[in-house]
């Protein structure tokens, strides 16, 4: 029995450690293909399962051996007053369920995210000694020695991975390629003072990744990622000066060899040409980023101040507190996620005490690791070398954030290396005996049962996400495909799998419902007695799905936006439908209030209301849209087909003509304007914007249609034959087009006894399925 038991808390020290080298060896790599988010929402998931299978053993062998010890560091303090600042932000949050899961928000900055980042560091400085945090940072460098290199692959081209969102030069395992650059810059002080402690085999090593990670740095050439560095780098020389007994002269050569290049590249910017093009990464300014922090902590609610808008819900308060200048700009329809750093978004999100709280475990944490490394030694001191690269490297992650936010690897690294230089630096452990029917022991096995069963808990609900995520995933692969009702079977299971608890999962559930719709009011083999028992279930359901969204995240614009949408579709369907519309897209203005779409879809509603003074009302809610946004096509359209209605054809044109100006490619435009300069007879006017439609798009039947009636005014006819037969292809059963083909092969007039239907072709309904 004694061997046994002996035996048992062996495994449990292993299975302990092991599950914590294993997340620093496979996070900075991880990735799986089964869901959208393929990086963060699986790294977050393996971060999960370790950590809490790590904390479950390292419980279970304390109560079997007897006793526990536990490292009281003085950082130990701040970060549980962090936490439980999260926590309550999380209580009040605009969307609890986002900010403590996070996915489909900001997955880095969820409550569960960080609320296991604080166990990983307790585990580590509880459970490691010294020595061993070599090895374990060894392993995380050997990790991101893969992790740099697939980058690079990546950068030139080379992709290892079949799979098509892998098939990128953006891609890599760490996120996006500037986060990517921030993460080899963090590792760099980390491997100088490994080089310098290893042994030769090992320093061969190192000297090669710190190679490899330097050309990664030079290829990305992000300043954020240069600045860390450096920072990094100047920690390092200005403590390796100080310390001059423990560095030796010509070990400072590499620091300042970095330094150098940090310096020509972060803040000289020398460019080198011939290297491959970065992709672009776009994020708001750190003044556009403060100036929305400072609105989200004075809005009305009273705990934003304190609080903010709750964690990861960045994406909200953009929303809400844009400025009205980034609608001149490519980008205004675009809702950001995260800020231009991590300290104005957790500002936002957090509010007073949260960055107040985060600030503190800086300041504490650079106090300890200021006293210990100004510490006198007589000797050389390996350790001291090891535990400056490590602050070192803190000290760039702590500079990233201000500078650039971090997603989960970014911050795994910054935990990491907190919690292995509390292993150097602080040893201030006490120990526990459990003696049977002791309150020590009571109180660590009743803890050991409530870790159990939120462990318990949460790998369950975890999994039941995953598997939703993954239904999620294959039901938008559905929708892509054409298929719709393999669509609504998959996502369908996606909201079973979740509770009903995703916003995202509803909004897109409604509008596949509205193609199914589409579908079956377009099927030439049902009567209409058959069409009105399939009919109101797919309607019922599209408006409930979307109901369903506003419901589970109300503060979320794009769940009103969609509900709105939905409504807009079953004006002609659904009694009473047109002032759902209008609720919902006010709820949605409250949300976004800079945003023109809102208003033109405000302005369609009315134009759909056939009441006294509702075109009155539409022409205001477009003009609105145009203050907002001076270039925005669609308002122009809308306002086009009002001057049309009121047969003012000239200034149809006009409106046309601005919104071809603002939107060159759009294929709506492009064909109401042709058919517009048609009904002014400017049949060469009408020849060319219709012939450039066709370009846009070749399908485009309606397009082809009247080009074909121009060439046959001008006595082409075959090339007006060839346009009708391509209109015959695209529509086989249209029998119009048929008479037309006849008139013209025996050379009479296109429309020769052809009376044309108004608009003679139906096209395809366009694509709404929303972001």
């Amino acid at each position: 029995m004694e061997i046994s038991l002996r035996g048992m808390k062996n495994i449990l020290d292993k299975i302990t450690k092991i599950s914590i080298y294993l997340l620093v060896f496979i996070l900075p790599i991880f990735f799986l293909p089964w869901t959208a988010n393929v990086l963060d929402f699986n790294k977050q998931a393996l971060l999960l399962f370790l950590v809490f299978v790590s904390l479950f053993c390292w419980l279970l062998r304390a109560l079997l051996d007897g006793k526990i010890s536990l490292n009281f560091s003085s950082l130990n303090l701040p970060i549980i007053i962090f936490l439980m600042t999260l926590g309550i932000g999380t209580f009040f949050s605009a969307w609890r369920y986002g900010s403590f899961w996070g996915w489909p928000l900001n997955i880095a900055t969820s409550f569960l995210t960080i609320f296991c980042f604080v166990l990983l560091y307790f585990l580590i400085i509880n459970l490691f000694k010294k020595e061993e945090i070599f090895g374990l940072l060894l392993t995380l460098v050997f990790s991101s020695f893969l992790a740099v290199l697939l980058g690079i692959f990546q950068l030139f081209g080379k992709f290892l991975f079949p799979f098509g969102f892998a098939k990128l030069t953006s891609f890599n395992t760490i996120g996006t390629v500037n986060s990517l650059g921030i993460f080899a810059a963090l590792l760099l002080p980390l491997i100088i003072s490994l080089i310098f402690i290893s042994k030769r085999l090992i320093k061969i090593l190192l000297f090669i990744f710190g190679l490899l990670t330097l050309v990664l740095l030079i290829l990305v050439n992000f300043w954020a990622a240069w600045f860390s560095l450096l920072i990094g780098v100047v920690a390092i020389l200005t403590f390796g000066i100080a310390r001059r007994e423990t560095f030796q002269a010509n070990w400072l050569t590499l620091p300042m060899f970095l330094l150098v290049i940090s310096l020509c590249f972060g803040i000289f910017k020398i460019p080198i040409p011939g290297l491959p093009a970065v992709p672009l990464e776009i994020s708001p300014s750190q003044s556009a980023t403060f100036d929305i922090a400072k609105q989200t902590l004075m809005a009305a609610k009273p705990n934003s101040l304190l609080f903010g808008s709750g964690p990861s819900t960045f994406a909200y308060d953009y929303s809400r507190f844009k400025s009205e200048t980034i609608n001149q700009t490519v980008f205004w329809g675009v809702r950001f996620s995260s800020g231009a750093s991590e300290i104005l978004d957790r500002l936002a999100t957090t509010g007073l005490l949260g960055i107040i709280s985060f600030l503190g475990i800086l300041v504490v944490f650079f106090w300890l690791a200021f006293k210990w490394l100004m510490k006198k030694a007589d000797k050389r001191d390996s350790f001291w070398i090891f535990g400056l690269g490590i602050f070192a490297s803190w000290l760039a992650a702590m500079a990233s954030l201000f500078f650039y936010p971090a997603n989960l690897s970014l911050s795994f690294l910054f935990w990491i290396f907190t919690a292995s230089f509390i292993v150097f630096c602080e040893g201030k452990v006490k120990i526990w005996e459990l003696k049977p029917s002791s309150m020590t022991n009571i109180g660590v096995s009743f803890l050991f049962i409530v870790i159990l069963i939120l462990g318990i808990g949460l790998f369950f609900m975890e999994g039941q996400r995953y598997v939703g995520e993954i239904r999620y995933l294959q039901g938008i692969t559905a929708w892509q495909a054409g298929d719709n009702q393999k669509a609504i079977n998959y996502i369908s299971s996606a909201v079973s799998h979740t509770g009903g608890s995703v916003d995202n999962y509803w909004r897109d559930l409604s509008q596949v419902y509205l193609f199914r719709i589409t579908e079956e009011l377009g099927r030439k083999d049902i009567s209409q007695e058959e069409l009105k028992n399939v009919i109101p279930p797919l309607v019922s359901n599209a408006i409930n799905s979307a109901k369903s969204a506003t419901d589970v995240s109300p503060k979320n614009m794009a769940n009103w936006s969609v509900r709105g949408f939905v409504y807009r579709q079953m004006i002609n369907i659904s009694q009473g439908a047109d002032q759902w519309a209008i609720n919902s897209y006010e709820e949605a203005q409250k949300l976004e209030p800079t945003n023109p779409y809102i208003f033109t879809e405000l302005g369609q509603v009315y134009l759909a209301k056939n009441e006294k003074d509702a075109t009155l009302k539409a022409r205001e809610y477009f003009q609105k849209a145009l203050d907002l946004k001076s270039d925005y096509a669609p308002a122009r359209f809308q306002l086009a087909l009002i001057y049309i209605s009121e047969n003012k054809i000239a200034e149809a044109i006009g409106e046309m003509e601005n919104a071809k100006r603002d939107s060159p490619n759009d294929v709506g435009v492009a064909f109401q304007l042709g058919l517009l300069y048609y009904q002014d007879k400017q049949y060469d006017n009408a020849k060319a914007e219709l012939e450039r439609t066709v370009g846009l798009n070749e399908n485009y039947s309606n397009a082809r249609y009247f080009l074909g009636l121009i060439y046959d005014r001008e006595g082409k006819k075959n090339e007006a034959i060839s346009q009708f037969e391509k209109i015959e292809k695209l529509n086989p059963d249209n029998e119009e087009v048929k008479k037309i083909l006849v008139n013209l092969r025996e050379g009479r007039g296109a429309l020769e006894g052809v009376t044309p239907a108004q608009p003679p072709i139906e096209e395809k309904p366009e694509e709404v399925l929303k972001k």
